[in-house]
């Protein structure tokens, strides 16, 4: 689905779909550059990264498998509290694995950080983070290699994969749903990794 069938429900579109694919090909170059050869288990978080998931797979110069894990935050106001419950685990095995958790966007951390912590006790080789967003003011995982696509402003953001009431998935480029419309303006700003 293009933006200008939706650009009513909209306040703003902060990423194009170009500009998506673009960082996600230069995420699977870095992830590719810092496994060295190794084929990487990609732990795919349902249903917001699917596409980013698969995008970063098919962009990936080598081997990748990937696996599926499927959770629940629970807060107020979009906003995660780290209270998390599984809803479906991990069907791959990642003892010995080098595994990098994909997820669309990090809004406070915590859920990352739960993700971080129940796979280190499957005792895989390492864990890096990869994400396509990250909000202001998120936790960092100062032990896990973090990989971010863009840095971006306050606001419900929809589209390549990530929702609001199960709307907007289909939507190729990022946006920023207008009911959701930030008191600032939201920005955006390509991140370094970390």
């Amino acid at each position: 689905m293009d933006a200008s069938h939706v650009a009513d429900e909209l306040e703003a579109v902060i990423l194009t779909e170009d500009q998506i694919l673009a960082r996600v090909a230069a995420l699977a170059g870095e992830l590719h550059r810092e496994l060295a050869g190794r084929t990487p288990v990609l732990v795919g978080v349902l249903g917001g990264a699917a596409t980013f998931t698969v995008d970063l797979a098919r962009a990936y110069p080598d081997q990748v498998e990937i696996g599926w894990m499927a959770i629940k935050s629970y807060g107020t106001h979009n906003r995660a509290s780290g209270s998390v419950r599984l809803l479906k685990d991990l069907d791959v095995d990642i003892a010995g694995r080098d595994v990098v958790i994909v997820d669309g966007v990090i809004d406070t951390g915590l859920t990352m950080s739960w993700l971080i912590s129940n796979l280190a006790q499957r005792h895989p080789a390492t864990i890096a983070v990869c994400a396509l967003l990250r909000k202001p003011d998120v936790a960092r995982f100062a032990d896990t290699p973090t990989h971010i696509g863009f840095d971006v402003g306050p606001g419900l953001i929809v589209g390549y994969g990530l929702d609001h009431q199960g709307k907007y998935r289909n939507l190729r480029c990022a946006a920023v749903l207008a009911a959701e419309k930030p008191s600032g303006s939201t920005r955006l700003t390509p991140s370094p990794t970390a």
